[in-house]
């Protein structure tokens, strides 16, 4: 009996004193709570999180209805205040170090969620943070006329400020210390609206027409941008490239809808912070700027007005990093003309007699858009030519690419195919005037040689460039929602595993052939040489990757030996969401 007795004992005593620690807790000033009671204790915690986000989101209006959810991911409780009726508005917090007591009082569970003040204060430093990082991102990418990444920023960074609580709105001001809201809502309507979009060529594409469109802002080129345009039945997603898009389109179309894209929903996921406030809330901000209605001329006879073979192979031009002779300029421009006049009727067989094997191209339905003026460089023992845009499109997806063609020609015949880097990003390498030309072109042609083989899916190419002793590092986001127990560290998103060649050249295989296309595109390149009398680079590239099932957006590191240009090695490749972490590779020993 004094056994029972004394367990009974101690059991009111636990009792009293978590009753107690309960009560020290509430009345602390330094903590926000919220209590939740249920007899289930995974119910009775919801509870107790939607009592505590209720009380540190956006304010509500009591005629409306609110719904709040509460998801663990990786150590960290994500909820999503949605509120509808007569205000629609919503927010989402990520709490760090949200702690938690957990009573049983009778076959009630009794839980409290609590958080330190300062927690949540520096919760909407870092959301704000970002917010300016975002706004940073956007207006350097409007400078080099990047407008998707531009508007993709400004969007993303007007999403979380709406999110965050009116207080915290409020002291995110601009340079003019107005409301930073409205400054990114007016960028984005000015973005939107100085998009202009003129008709260019057109020519045949099956039972339809391939009508190339030109895109300019404020003049120069857009050098990259994303839109829809309604091609009869459907919606289709096209890209633009340094200024030339194009749309696939019935020919008796008088009239074209485009919508200029600045949402990028499927790039969500490859940020973080985006993703826990986009994703839970992902009711879209309306700019009716956006849709644009382009005039056109069905009357048009359908013809190709490209420049025919022998008025391109008068307009090509020796390239700035190239030396050769007008003679061998005009013999690699009747090459490529040559393969391009068959190419677009068609000729295919044609086309393979200037080849020098199976090299033409399979990724997608292919068709020439522009060839303004070939370019022509000198490049190990042949000529590197540009100057040719070509779209592609894929039978089972509403996509729509514009890729430069860069030719390598050898002996007379093409020896080579590979899709070019953007203007931009060739700067990125030009501008580095220390450096000889052959240096500059060798690192060009290594990025679209590696960029290709992925579109292309030559895994030889990608087997023989790795080294076999390479530290290769790839990031793979983490599923969305897991139920666990609250950490008190903020996790990754990302897992990065570390393969060695073959389980990397194994993993690409797989995903090849599950998919129906891969494209890369590559911006704001980092590049710095090991060593002055070496050709070894440490290369940093932001990376846009788009796929048949997947997109994203990270970094690219890549530490390579371009000694021999015919076979680069690749010591270290890494990818990583955040730029900054990568600079610990850059000391690589190899």
């Amino acid at each position: 009996m004094r056994k029972v007795r004394l367990v009974c004992l101690l059991l009111v005593w636990s009792r009293v004193a978590l009753a107690q620690d309960f009560d020290r807790i509430k009345r602390n000033p330094y903590y926000v709570w919220g209590e939740g009671f249920s007899a289930d204790v995974q119910l009775a915690d919801d509870a107790a999180l939607h009592d505590l986000i209720s009380q540190i989101s956006v304010s509500v209006d009591v005629t409306t209805e609110t719904s709040i959810t509460n998801e663990q991911v990786y150590g960290e409780v994500h909820s999503s205040v949605i509120t509808s009726g007569d205000i629609k508005s919503g927010s989402n917090v990520t709490l760090t170090n949200c702690k938690r007591l957990v009573s049983d009082e009778g076959g009630v569970y009794r839980v409290l969620r609590y958080i330190d003040r300062a927690e949540i204060d520096k919760m909407y430093a870092d959301r704000k943070t970002k917010i300016r990082d975002l706004v940073s991102f956007a207006q350097h990418s409007l400078e080099e006329l990047r407008l998707g990444s531009a508007l993709r920023n400004y969007y993303w960074a007007l999403k979380l400020i709406n999110a965050l609580p009116d207080d915290q709105q409020n002291s995110l001001r601009d340079a003019n210390d107005m409301p930073l809201s409205n400054h990114i809502s007016s960028q984005i309507a000015t973005v939107l609206d100085g998009v202009q979009i003129t008709p260019l060529q057109r020519v045949s594409a099956d039972d339809n027409v391939l009508q190339t469109l030109s895109f300019t802002y404020r003049g120069a080129p857009v050098v990259e941008c994303d839109c829809d345009y309604f091609d009869g039945y459907t919606w289709v997603c096209a890209s633009v490239k340094d200024g030339i898009g194009s749309v696939e389109i019935p020919t008796t179309t008088a009239a074209l809808s485009l919508r200029i894209e600045y949402e990028y929903p499927k790039l969500w996921k490859s940020d973080p912070v985006v993703e826990q406030v986009l994703g839970h809330n992902p009711s879209k901000l309306p700019f009716r700027q956006y849709a644009k209605r382009i005039a056109l001329r069905p009357e048009q006879a359908v013809a190709d007005v490209l420049p025919a073979a022998k008025e391109l192979t008068k307009a090509a031009q020796v390239d700035s990093l190239g030396v050769c002779s007008k003679k061998e300029v005009k013999s690699v421009a009747s090459v490529v003309a040559a393969v391009l006049d068959a190419l677009e009727n068609r000729r295919y067989e044609t086309a393979r007699d200037y080849f020098t094997a199976e090299k033409l191209i399979k990724y997608g339905k292919a068709v020439v858009v522009a060839r303004p003026e070939l370019q022509v460089t000198a490049f190990e023992n042949g000529f590197l030519c540009r100057g040719v845009k070509a779209s592609f499109a894929f039978p089972n997806n509403h996509k729509r690419f514009v890729e430069d063609l860069v030719f390598y020609i050898k002996d007379g015949r093409v020896d080579g195919l590979n899709f070019g880097l953007e203007q931009t990003t060739m700067n990125d390498i030009l501008q580095h005037d220390m450096w000889n030309d052959t240096s500059r072109l060798v690192l060009i042609n290594f990025l679209e040689c590696y960029k290709t083989a992925y579109a292309l899916e030559r895994l030889d190419y990608l087997d023989a460039v790795f080294s076999d002793d390479a530290l290769i590092i790839i990031g793979t986001q983490l599923p969305h929602t897991q139920r666990s127990e609250v950490a008190t560290l903020n996790q990754s998103q990302y897992k990065y595993t570390q393969l060695s060649k073959s389980q990397y050249i194994e993993r690409l295989s797989k995903i090849f052939a599950a998919q129906e296309f891969v494209n890369i595109q590559f911006e704001d390149a980092v590049v710095k040489k090991t060593g002055r009398n070496n050709e070894r680079y440490q290369i940093i590239l932001k990376q846009n990757y788009y796929s048949t099932t997947y997109a994203d957006k990270g970094y690219l590191f890549l530490l390579a030996d371009l000694s021999n240009p015919a076979l680069p090695i690749i010591h270290v490749r890494v990818w990583d969401a955040d730029k900054n972490d990568l600079m610990n590779y850059a000391e690589w020993n190899y």
